[in-house]
């Protein structure tokens, strides 16, 4: 076993090969989970969306711009100078001069609606964006583990086949000998045969495991700093968690709950549209040369006689029922989720305890007795190729079932945000 775990180290401390030449950076698991944060397409989106929710709540608490006009009227066009005779009298300027400032005035609840809405897009997005490094969190460590198992298996695989080359060895002399046949000795250069294409299809899958990683960092190419066994011990064990506290903690369920907010306050706002705005004036005007100058005041507003906003409102009323509707599927999600994960968790770990620790180490022991006793002449090819197979498969299901207990861990940590990290020193 120690050197398996030699060859797993030898394995995962060659470079993966570089664009430019340049050594790949070697990252540990929290070192994969700080740059997934800092370089993932999708958060860095999520952060955007959060900022873009931040610039809306501010446009929406903005009161309306005032409006300036100026007019200037009755300029005579008949080309008469001023002050000159013209029919019984003299000619003088008379432009009539008026300047106005209007302000809309929003009633009927309509900014607080718009600020409930915003606010509640705030609160979605920052809980979308949570949620977002959930789910980013539990793929990093699934994908830097599936890595690491990829690696494990290639190892195992090159050392079956290295240690199978002296059972074909053997195999050749016993021929030579007249131990056995021709046919045996084959039998046993197929066996070798299909392990060395076993070992090179492993080697194949784990650098396309390390692609994933890398591009799931955004990186173009990266060496694992850790292997499986550090992965699997260092894992923080899952704390018992109450349901529902867990449910209450969730950012989806979060963004789902904000998104229902918001949809109560767009229907409200939509039924607030229903009250007409009225519009405030403020006018002076100034028409020399014998009328004084004057000011005065005014008020407009539509008058809601065909148009009730009937349309708007239903379409509201419509996204707010779906609303309610996506965020009571969400927890029914979540809690099927919960029960899921804790329940792989539990079986993952059974399995892998059983498969390490209980008939891996049957299998070796049978292995090195079959083989030593096919070496003295005492078993079989048939027994030995069994034993080796038996033995090959192990290793490999022991491998699996550590990484699928590290990737159940992970499952567990994302349905229950509030649980331990599982960081690696």
């Amino acid at each position: 076993m120690k050197t398996l775990i030699v060859l797993v180290v030898c394995a995962l401390s060659v470079p993966a090969p570089s664009v430019r030449g340049e050594e790949p950076p070697r990252l540990t698991l929290a070192g994969a989970l700080r740059l997934a944060r800092e370089n993932n397409p999708d958060l860095l989106g999520a952060r955007a969306d959060a900022e873009t929710a931040r610039a809306l709540r501010s446009a929406a608490v903005v009161l309306p711009n005032p409006v300036l006009s100026y007019s200037t009227s009755k300029i005579p066009t008949d080309g008469a100078p001023a002050d000159t005779a013209y029919g019984n009298g003299f000619y003088s300027r008379s432009y009539d001069t008026v300047v106005s400032a209007s302000q809309l005035v929003e009633i009927g609840g309509k900014r607080g609606s718009r600020r409930a809405s915003a606010d509640a897009g705030i609160a979605g997005a920052d809980a979308r964006l949570s949620d977002a490094e959930r789910l980013l969190e539990s793929s990093v460590v699934k994908a830097y583990v599936a890595a690491a198992v990829a690696f494990r298996s290639a190892s195992l695989s090159r050392g079956s086949a290295d240690s199978f080359e002296r059972t074909v060895a053997l195999a050749k002399e016993r021929e030579a000998a007249g131990d056995i046949s021709a046919s045996e000795r084959a039998q046993v250069e197929i066996a070798g045969g299909r392990l060395r294409a076993d070992a090179a299809q492993s080697d194949l899958a784990a650098g396309n495991a390390v692609r994933a990683l890398a591009a799931l960092l955004n990186r173009p190419s990266i060496v694992l700093a850790e292997d499986l066994d550090a992965l699997v011990a260092n894992g923080t064990p899952p704390a018992a968690d109450d349901d529902a506290a867990v449910l209450a903690g969730r950012p989806d369920i979060a963004a789902l709950e904000a998104a229902a907010r918001k949809a109560e306050a767009e229907l409200s706002l939509q039924k607030a549209f229903r009250v007409p705005d009225p519009t405030l004036q403020a006018q002076f005007e100034r028409e020399p040369p014998d009328k004084r100058n004057t000011f005065g005041f005014g008020v407009s507003l539509p008058i809601p006689l065909f148009n009730r906003n009937v349309p708007q409102i239903r379409m509201a009323e419509v996204a707010r029922d779906a609303a309610r509707r996506d965020l009571a599927r969400g927890r029914v999600r979540a809690e099927q989720d919960l029960a899921a994960t804790r329940q792989a968790l539990e079986i993952t770990a059974s399995r892998a305890d059983r498969l390490v620790g209980e008939l891996l180490p049957k299998a070796e022991s049978v292995r090195e007795t079959v083989r030593y006793a096919y070496e003295q002449g005492a078993a079989s090819l048939l027994e030995l190729l069994e034993a080796e197979r038996n033995a090959n498969d192990l290793r490999l299901a022991a491998a699996a079932a550590q990484g699928d207990l590290a990737a159940a861990r992970a499952d567990f940590r994302a349905a229950r945000p509030d649980a331990p990290v599982q960081e690696t020193k």
